[in-house]
């Protein structure tokens, strides 16, 4: 860098100084290079110098302002630069090579532009969120994006989901700041997206705005819950802050019996409290399905396993979960009517949890959670999954997918739909699981099993045998149905767990205890459970972070005898758990057959499975065709 703005250039000769002289000797501490550089002398008097006449002639625009530094001003109080700045990269690097050795270090002022303030807004539906992101893009001069879709209904890919916001944040030097609305539009996982795309642009939250309510002030509002997505949307925002959100500063705007205007002023006003240049330490708790098990937040890779999963099954876009599902339950009627089918039939224990997909992809195993569609690494496979789970191009690079159950931090495999070159839809039930059991047969895991398989007439040993199962699944033997309800496949319910899902709905609370209603699926919608609350204890309230619209695992408890009369015959549902992976509840047939005694005994049932000889699948034979 140039010492001096004011320095003559190097291509012509100093007044008063011998060209041949050498330039050690000419560049002394003298030189008026030097001056505002005071840390270079031991004594300030040593560089002083007499004044410089200004030649008359030399034109005016010759001459650069005085050098400003404080330092220079008393030796040369009223003189003139002679000679006009000189580009310093034009001098030869051997400049004062012996002089510079001695430079102390010089602070030089940061013109770096510092990064975007990321603002998230959360709320209810209906209580001013996007009203007060808006406003406070305004007011900051800051950037107001909406991740929401234009429909609610359509099933939207991660990437689609943070593609307006990595659109907008390509130009993130161009802007002082963002505020981002409808961060959780489906669900509570979707604002990890958010953070790992703000995260590989160098951002991160840094200020939280929470607009509190409740529900009854929704509806005055005039929120329709009348639609089961609703209620289903209703505790997302509310608990991923409540249970995800971690650090501050998290600003809570109250927003019971308040105006909108009156919401927007507090929000402001919070605001402008906190220094949004101040190191924030907003970050999000880390999500496990399972120990060792965390969520996939890369939204590009959740898609690309997504997509592989969905062209290997064929599954179309209607399709909410990869494997099949039993849609009738077992009775004597049914039984009766398909004795004959059954003989080729094959069951397996029923592990009443959240069904799962279990995915090979490029080398790693990963776990789909379908009620929420979104992805966990399995960062502690078992060595025989991971030996399976590296696919090729031309199966998308898929290994395997394994049809399972999860259920208390322990994964069971139930079936095949793909492996390889082979698909669970062209194989019949015998083959699929004895390809299972031959590419499992060595995994020793404490975390993955392999549920058995038997034939009907064995159902009594399926059933001493797995006192896990909540029933047994009758299997047919052609090949599965992806993507939808197999009318084809029955279960009969074990009746060891009398306990169902619901949705819980208009709390109140009383005492100690919390009272909700009780709805069930019914029809691809919810019915009301008439005349049998839910009762959840205050502190399990706490514990659980439960909310209007979550799904509870509960019992029925009826009321036969006490001294309360008017009680007796009545019916309520007592809460046994929380069901953090499912969205929706038990349907109304399920609920009444799970909760009451079973129809059909145990008993009578195993004696009528004993009846009924296996006899295997096979394929039909083609007709041979007539030489010509």
């Amino acid at each position: 860098m140039s010492l001096n703005p004011n320095a003559m250039p190097w291509n012509m000769p100093e007044s008063g100084v011998d060209p041949g002289m050498d330039a050690n000797t000419r560049m002394g501490q003298q030189d008026p290079r030097f001056h505002g550089y005071p840390s270079y002398y031991p004594n300030q008097h040593t560089h002083q110098m007499a004044p410089v006449m200004v030649p008359q002639q030399m034109p005016r625009h010759m001459m650069g302002p005085p050098f400003p530094n404080p330092n220079h001003m008393p030796p040369m109080p009223n003189n003139e630069p002679l000679q006009p700045y000189n580009n310093p990269r034009l001098r030869p690097q051997h400049y004062n090579a012996n002089a510079m050795h001695s430079m102390q270090p010089v602070s030089v002022p940061s013109y770096k532009k510092s990064r975007p303030v990321v603002v998230v807004v959360f709320g209810y539906r209906r209580v001013g969120k996007t009203s007060v992101a808006k406003r406070i893009s305004e007011v900051r001069n800051y950037k107001y994006i909406s991740l929401k879709s234009k429909e609610e209904d359509v099933v939207v890919s991660p990437t689609d989901y943070v593609a307006p916001l990595a659109d907008l944040l390509a130009w993130k030097n161009t802007f002082e700041g963002i505020v981002i609305d409808d961060i959780v539009v489906r669900n509570k996982f979707e604002p990890y997206y958010v953070h790992f795309l703000l995260q590989k642009h160098g951002l991160k939250f840094d200020v939280v705005v929470v607009l509190d309510n409740d529900l009854d002030n929704t509806k005055l509002r005039g929120v329709n819950y009348d639609e089961p997505l609703q209620r289903q949307l209703h505790p997302e925002s509310y608990e991923f802050c409540a249970s995800y959100l971690e650090g501050e500063p998290t600003l809570v705007v109250e927003c019971r019996e308040k105006a909108l205007d009156e919401v927007v002023a507090d929000a402001l006003r919070q605001l402008g409290d906190v220094n949004p240049a101040k190191e924030s330490t907003i970050s999000l708790k880390e999500v496990e399905l399972m120990p060792k098990c965390p969520l996939e937040t890369n939204p590009t890779l959740v898609a690309a396993i997504l997509e592989a999963q969905a062209q290997q099954l064929n599954l179309d876009e209607v399709a909410s979960f990869p494997f099949s599902e039993p849609n009738f339950l077992l009775e004597y009627a049914v039984f009766a009517r398909h004795a004959y089918a059954l003989r080729s039939y094959m069951i397996t224990p029923w592990i009443q949890g959240d069904k799962v997909s279990l995915i090979g992809y490029q080398g790693k195993v990963y776990i789909h959670l379908p009620s929420y569609n979104i992805v966990f690494r399995f960062t502690d496979a078992p060595s025989t999954l991971m030996q399976l789970s590296k696919g090729t191009a031309d199966n998308n690079e898929i290994g395997f997918i394994f049809e399972a159950t999860f259920v208390r931090d322990k994964i069971y495999i139930s079936g095949l739909l793909m492996m390889g070159e082979r698909k669970g839809s062209d194989m019949l039930v015998g083959e699929r699981v004895e390809l299972l059991r031959q590419k499992l047969k060595d995994m020793d895991s404490g975390t993955v099993d392999l549920l058995p398989w038997y034939p009907v007439q064995s159902m009594e040993v399926c059933e001493s045998e797995n006192p896990e199962a909540s029933g047994i699944l009758f299997v047919n033997p052609d090949g599965v149905l992806f993507g939808r309800y197999d009318s084809r496949n029955f279960l009969y319910p074990l009746q060891r767990k009398k306990s169902v899902e619901l949705r819980i709905w208009n709390g109140n609370f009383s005492g100690d205890t919390w009272t909700f209603d009780a709805f069930c699926e019914e029809v691809e919608s919810e019915k009301l459970i008439e005349g049998v609350p839910v009762h959840v204890p205050d502190t399990e309230v706490t514990n659980y972070c439960i909310n209007d619209g979550n799904i509870l695992e509960c019992v029925r408890q009826d009321y036969h005898a006490g001294p309360n009369k008017t009680r007796r015959g009545a019916k309520r549902f007592v809460f046994q758990g929380r069901c953090q992976w499912k969205v929706q509840p038990t349907t109304m047939y399920r609920q009444e057959v799970f909760v009451s005694d079973a129809k059909w005994p145990f008993e009578r049932m195993t004696q009528a499975c004993m009846s009924i000889k296996h006899v295997p699948a096979t394929r039909p034979e083609e007709p041979a065709t007539a030489d010509r």
